[in-house]
């Protein structure tokens, strides 16, 4: 058993979508194994996603370093990182940066903040008067443009994973609070496809991936499976978005065009709840590359 690599929330949130590659960060890279020293790491991701439309770049620089030289399977993968992230939209910009501690292979719990910059395009902090409004996109559509703004997401995210054999599942639940700088008294958030209170909200943001995932000898992996989103505002039960899909992830063994470790995700899903899309299907594709750092040398 291994640690499922990289966290999910370093992944694509295309706008409003919980997207393709927000899943190709949870296996392991091929050449992974127990942590024998500290490791830096660069990050990059670019994708798509329809139902809803978005588009989203992220670049994430982390750095990890090990807390035990023990062999064992549950202690080999317990770590402290911390890293610098951003996440660039059509509608915001957020840059942030965070800290994780893992005590064991299989479980860890990330804190870190993300303050943001939106920039009034496509329905971004829309005001609305009550949880109840529609708030669909035809609703957003007649509104006109959102307004520029600035704002704040904190989060705490603890995950539970596991690898064995060519199974990989990992579960992540981001308790987050979203605040923005407007009157309000509720805004549309396009990162998470509903209205929030202006003044300071609360939503958990729960994911579920278990993928099946075959290694190759010289290097690189293919992996498919399932995946399992629900996302809850506290004060708004109504709102539940709820989503089961199917995701595929193939990363190539050597550099191409240049790039190391470049790897595609591709993403299927249907709405099981939503208060606009229910029974209504969406999809994503995204691309990204990954550059290490290990005992000075590049991987």
């Amino acid at each position: 058993m291994t640690i499922i690599g990289h966290a999910v929330r370093t992944g694509l949130l295309l706008g409003t979508a919980l997207a393709a590659t927000a899943y190709a960060q949870t296996t392991p890279p091929a050449d992974a194994g127990p942590a024998d020293g500290p490791r830096r790491e660069l990050r990059h991701q670019i994708g798509a996603s329809i139902n809803n439309a978005g588009l989203q770049d992220t670049l994430e620089i982390s750095w990890q370093r090990p807390v035990t030289t023990s062999t064992h399977p549950l202690r080999s993968g317990a770590h402290l990182s911390a890293g610098v992230v951003n996440v660039l939209t059509p509608s915001m910009d957020r840059l942030g940066a965070w800290i994780e501690y893992a005590p064991l292979s299989v479980v860890s719990v990330r804190v870190g903040a993300e303050p943001s910059g939106y920039f009034g395009t496509f329905h971004s902090v829309l005001a609305f008067q009550g949880y109840d409004d529609p708030f669909d996109t035809d609703t957003r559509d007649a509104r006109g443009a959102g307004r520029a703004a600035t704002g704040l997401r904190s989060y705490v995210t603890p995950a539970v994973q596991f690898r064995a054999g060519p199974v990989a599942v990992r579960t992540t639940a981001d308790i987050e609070w979203w605040k923005v700088n407007v009157s309000g008294p509720l805004y549309y958030e396009p990162a998470r496809d509903t209205v929030l209170r202006a003044r300071g909200d609360w939503l958990v943001n729960a994911t579920t991936v278990a993928l099946l995932q075959r290694d190759r000898a010289a290097g690189g992996f293919t992996a498919g499976g399932v995946l399992h989103h629900v996302m809850q505002v506290f004060e708004a039960p109504d709102n539940r978005i709820q989503r089961l899909g199917v995701i595929a992830i193939h990363e190539l063994a050597s550099p191409h065009f240049g790039l190391p470790h470049l790897r595609a995700t591709v993403t299927a899903w249907r709405y099981l709840d939503d208060p606009s899309k229910r029974d209504e299907w969406g999809a994503a594709v995204a691309v990204g590359f990954r550059i290490g750092l290990a005992g000075g040398a590049a991987r």
